[in-house]
């Protein structure tokens, strides 16, 4: 079967070399002459005005402009393959998949509760959803491989569109019959004196806690580690211990035998659930569809301003 390339020549050039590092290796996977791939990369260049490589002995390196084309490549290689199966397929826009990356708090309730609103409305629609960390999440938006990316963020995220920003409180997860069940607040003086369950040091939730308990000279002895929520939910559920999830992550149910109580901290703050979506890709009805069901489960008082007009049918907010 012969295969459809729509992305240019130099394109095509540039993206294996680098994938491979190399002008030579480059060349046989694509079966071409190598001078052919060097007088593409230096027109490149040329045309750009700076350098995409770094030339060393054992191979060739992007240099910054060139990773930001490569992210660019990328997006464009998705993009045409995605137009090719739906061309091939005889697809409409609405059986189109939705690729997504989430933290573990958005996966675990608000994404696959807006994906389920979204198949009542659109029953062909597809979706693909990645569990990956705050930062894994903003790459993959970065080099467009997921459509949209639910996440938190400590600042300013670059390289991508923030389609909506809100910041939610942090609450210690403790079994219902816990000494602190009882409070309306706690502070981390007092959560420090019990067994804690904390999220690994490459989390925004676990570098917010060491930022604030160094803040007031505390030092969090973690008794678990732990990449995922479950574990610290059954942690807490067993016992004496303490657990942290965001308001945003999942609300305590009576069944759950869990009880969550705000840490007061100025800290936890400063912390955002940002929704972002590759810059200068358009964007189907479809997906503004999902990205309005979205904020609204983040912000019940969302005028969807940008959502297409397919959101009529949607339920109401």
């Amino acid at each position: 079967m012969t295969v459809v390339q729509l992305l240019p020549t130099h394109l095509q050039y540039f993206a294996e070399v680098a994938r491979t590092g190399s002008v030579t290796e480059a060349a046989g996977a694509l079966r071409v002459a190598p001078s052919a791939i060097s007088r593409q990369i230096a027109k490149l260049e040329a045309a750009f005005g700076v350098p995409l490589f770094t030339r060393h002995a054992r191979g060739m390196a992007l240099t910054p402009a060139g990773e930001s084309l490569l992210a660019y490549t990328r997006r464009a290689e998705i993009e045409t393959g995605a137009l090719l199966a739906s061309l091939g397929s005889g697809a409409s826009p609405r059986s189109q998949q939705i690729v997504v990356a989430a933290t573990e708090g958005f996966a675990h309730r608000l994404v696959p509760a807006a994906m389920a609103q979204l198949c009542r409305v659109h029953p062909r629609a597809s979706f693909t959803l990645h569990v990956v960390s705050s930062d894994e999440a903003t790459r993959m938006v970065v080099e467009g491989s997921v459509d949209i990316a639910a996440t938190y963020s400590l600042g300013p995220a670059d390289g991508v569109r923030v389609e909506h920003t809100s910041t939610w409180p942090l609450f210690a997860v403790v079994s219902a019959d816990h000494p602190l069940a009882n409070r309306p607040t706690v502070t981390l003086g007092e959560l420090a004196h019990h067994p804690l369950a904390l999220a690994m040091r490459d989390t925004s939730q676990r570098q917010l806690l060491d930022s604030a308990a160094r803040s007031e000279g505390l030092a969090l002895r973690p008794v678990l580690e732990c990449s995922r929520v479950a574990p610290i939910y059954e942690f807490a559920r067993s016992g004496e211990g303490v657990g942290f999830i965001s308001e945003l992550g999942a609300g305590p149910r009576p069944e759950d035998g869990l009880v969550h109580v705000r840490v007061d901290h100025y800290v936890f703050g400063q912390r955002s659930a940002q929704l972002q979506t590759p810059v200068g890709r358009p964007q189907a009805p479809l997906l503004l569809d999902f990205l309005r069901l979205l904020i609204v489960e983040l912000d019940p008082d969302y005028v969807p301003e940008r959502a297409s007009s397919l959101t009529r049918q949607l339920p109401p907010a």
